[in-house]
């Protein structure tokens, strides 16, 4: 959307904007980094920004959004924390002004949104900026209410997304997310060798989604198996969670199957009640095996992946290359590429769109247009 482009409003030969706009990931993660790494490789930010001051001054930061977007704040906290070592927390845009939020001058509150234009998004922005915290806006069109109110923008290049599902706009800001988090990390100090690495790992991504993309064929087989279903659960530890929450908003969205999303650790307190052998069980069980967080968290949902396969429950696994373990504990497996970990979800949501898109043809959906949504909630 930030170049004109009438091929935006055609399909290209696939039968749904929401398939085309999945297959424009790479593209569009392309082109979200290009516009904020340097030919060295370093990230800066293209104006409006931050000044350094402002950033080495920060207390705290906030973030604000609805739906998918704010899955992609919860990643982000996550991002955020472990590379500025700020203090982070992220709240429905919807419950933020009517929460009174305690604001800080010395705060940054960012709010994301596809559109620019989400009422409730918007009215976060405006109760921020009253308190007196800096504002960012993450925002996939440049000249909107939210990127001209705000203090400072970081913006997506997505292009026009027409299904109203989001896609490649959320793979976009999670990547823009993960950019904000290296330059605040570097402007205050608190960068070290696995930040600059990551960061290194960044203009492979494209590459890497075109990767998950291949394995569309599979999503497809898994879809056929799976979509008579009417209940599934996705769970997911640690940055993984708020992936397992976007894949159930997916499959909610455009199959109106039932879909819940968990902590892999929440489900013993309450959840795993649900599950039997007609509840599919989607989970998220990609590792970094260079990182002893990421291990030690694999070996833990390993421990309550055995659990549900013992009682019968069928498990959808997300996996990474070369993981030989899972595949011996059910047939139901897609793998992504090895990346770090605070860069695992832009690939590991591409195999939940898929399923979720797949599963919603074979039920016969109108993926493009689900019932009762639209791309922009502009009223409360």
């Amino acid at each position: 959307m930030l170049e004109k482009d009438d091929s935006s409003n055609q399909k290209n030969g696939f039968p749904h904007f929401m398939l085309k706009e999945i297959y424009e990931q790479p593209e569009a993660v392309r082109k979200t980094i290009g516009a904020c790494l340097d030919r060295s490789g370093k990230v800066v930010l293209p104006p409006p920004s931050l000044c350094p001051e402002e950033i080495r001054a920060l207390r705290k930061i906030s973030i604000a959004a609805s739906g998918s977007s704010r899955h992609a704040g919860l990643a982000g906290e996550f991002m955020l924390e472990r590379m500025t070592c700020l203090p982070v927390e992220v709240d429905f845009a919807s419950q933020y002004c009517y929460r009174d939020p305690i604001v800080g001058s010395h705060e940054l509150t960012i709010v994301i949104s596809q559109s620019g234009t989400t009422a409730d998004t918007l009215a976060a922005l405006h109760e921020a900026k009253k308190k007196g915290a800096k504002t960012l806006s993450i925002c996939n069109v440049p000249d909107t209410p939210l990127t001209r109110d705000a203090d400072a923008n970081l913006l997506t290049f997505a292009g026009k997304e027409n299904s109203i599902a989001a896609t490649k706009s959320f793979t976009t800001q999670l990547t823009a997310l993960f950019i904000l988090s290296a330059h605040i990390a570097e402007v205050r100090g608190q960068s070290h060798a696995s930040i600059d690495a990551a960061v290194r790992e960044l203009r492979l991504l494209p590459q890497q989604i075109d990767q998950v993309l291949a394995s569309d064929p599979q999503s497809l087989a898994l879809a056929q198996q799976l979509f008579m279903f009417e209940d599934f659960m996705y769970i997911g530890r640690d940055i993984d969670y708020p992936i397992a929450l976007e894949g159930a908003l997916k499959l909610k969205e455009v199959s109106y199957i039932h879909a819940e999303g968990y902590p892999t650790g929440e489900i013993k307190h309450g959840p795993t009640a649900l599950v039997d052998e007609k509840v599919p069980v989607v989970v998220l069980m990609t590792r970094d095996a260079s990182d002893e967080a990421s291990c030690l968290r694999y070996e833990k949902s390993l421990s309550s992946i055995r659990e549900l396969i013992e009682r019968g429950t069928r498990i959808v696994a997300v996996v990474t290359e070369g993981d030989d373990l899972i595949p011996k504990l059910t047939p139901y497996v897609v793998t992504i590429p090895d990346v770090p970990v605070l860069l695992q979800p832009i690939l590991e949501v591409i195999p939940l769109q898929l399923l979720a898109y797949h599963i919603a043809v074979l039920r016969g959906r109108d993926v493009d247009r689900p019932r009762n949504l639209s791309k922009s909630v502009l009223v409360e």
